[in-house]
């Protein structure tokens, strides 16, 4: 008899999307039990405490995040090493932090010194992604097509403001002013008119200090899926329709404004180059597991946004409502990405090996 595989699902974490993360986590916990899984459920507190497994279990039924009457004076790295060593054996990890904290390497980072499979990508393509500025570089470096953008550092600014502002301006309006490490479009500005692009940078510099000013495109904004470890598989196309201006932070997750459709109506062409496009940006970034690769589509073509490597699991959202559109429910999507995680770490352990081997070779 196989022995039932045990799955340490870490979510809620210390960013701004802790809460997005909890919906998430739900989503996961349930599909994971219904595929087959022993779930350890691990939450981390928004300061940054994994607190127990009863407090964790609590969150995963209650109606808000974490409490904070969980918190104590033990350290976060004592927490942190007191959960782990209460978890037993762990088959996988399947981290569901979004944003810093959790889809920036430095989670991926402690699993790797834990030697032990992961969900997601690994600490490069992790940190590559969630910095803006970095993963537009990587994906122009590797000649695929994205939007125009200049970065702004804090010294940079402070050392010579008009000179930067006059280099961002030469993109025109409409422009949009991000902060280049953070997600969920906090921090994020639309510039409408030349007069307004100054304090939408300052506005950005008070979340980061570098910041992406990137040239806006009037066009749709579209989502795509990829899945896999070594073979790739990539979903059918999906389109956002904001209920603002654009898919700002109120419009994701507080006014529920925005339209998903998860079949968006593009020509058969476009299509398949989108899908295409998902796959190479997949694999500029040396990624594994999942990822969403956000689009924007103009009179010129489909141009890549950003990646997101751990993408929400929420009822409502894009990444697994578009596998469930080509027959791949949430449980099998989740057994999907715990196999490619192992997949990766059995990769990983026979590299590891004969680097050794080669080693002892020469004594």
């Amino acid at each position: 008899m196989t022995e039932q595989r045990r799955v340490a699902l870490v979510f809620g974490g210390r960013s701004a999307e802790h809460r997005v993360s909890v919906q998430s986590a739900r989503t996961v916990a349930s599909a994971l039990a219904d595929a087959g899984f022993e779930v350890l459920p691990v939450a981390v507190s928004q300061a940054g405490r994994w607190v127990s497994e009863a407090a964790s279990r609590a969150a995963l039924v209650a109606d808000d995040e974490i409490p904070h009457d969980v918190e104590s004076q033990v350290s976060v790295m004592a927490s942190v090493g007191q959960r782990i060593g209460e978890l037993g054996r762990v088959d996988a990890f399947f981290p569901i932090v979004h944003g810093t904290w959790g889809e920036d390497g430095t989670l991926q980072g402690l699993f790797e010194m834990l030697d032990v499979p992961y969900v997601g990508t690994d600490v490069t393509a992790s940190a590559v992604c969630m910095d803006k500025v970095l993963c537009k570089g990587v994906l122009q470096a590797a000649g695929l097509p994205v939007v125009p953008w200049e970065t702004v550092t804090r010294s940079a600014w402070t050392a010579d403001t008009s000179a930067v502002e006059a280099r961002c301006a030469a993109l025109g309006v409409p422009a949009f002013v991000k902060p280049a490490v953070g997600g969920s479009s906090v921090g994020v500005r639309k510039v409408s008119v030349p007069e307004d692009l100054k304090a939408a940078i300052v506005n950005g510099l008070r979340f980061d200090d570098k910041v992406l000013v990137e040239q806006g495109i009037v066009g749709r904004e579209l989502e795509c899926s990829v899945l896999g470890h070594g073979t790739i598989e990539v979903s059918e196309v999906g389109e956002i329709v904001p209920g603002e201006e654009f898919y700002d932070y109120r419009d994701k997750y507080l006014d529920d404004g925005a339209e998903l459709i998860h079949h968006a109506d593009l020509p058969e062409d476009v299509e398949s180059e989108i899908r295409r496009l998902a796959v190479s940006a997949f694999e500029a970034v040396g990624g594994s597991g999942m990822a969403r690769v956000d689009f924007l589509l103009d009179d010129e073509g489909p141009k890549i946004n950003e990646l997101n490597t751990l993408p929400g699991f929420t009822s409502i959202s894009m990444y697994p409502k578009l596998w469930q559109r080509v027959g791949v429910p949430v449980a099998d999507l989740v057994t999907r990405l715990v196999d490619a995680a192992e997949q990766r770490h059995a990769d990983r352990q026979r590299r590891d090996e004969g680097i050794k081997d080669w080693i002892a070779s020469l004594g």
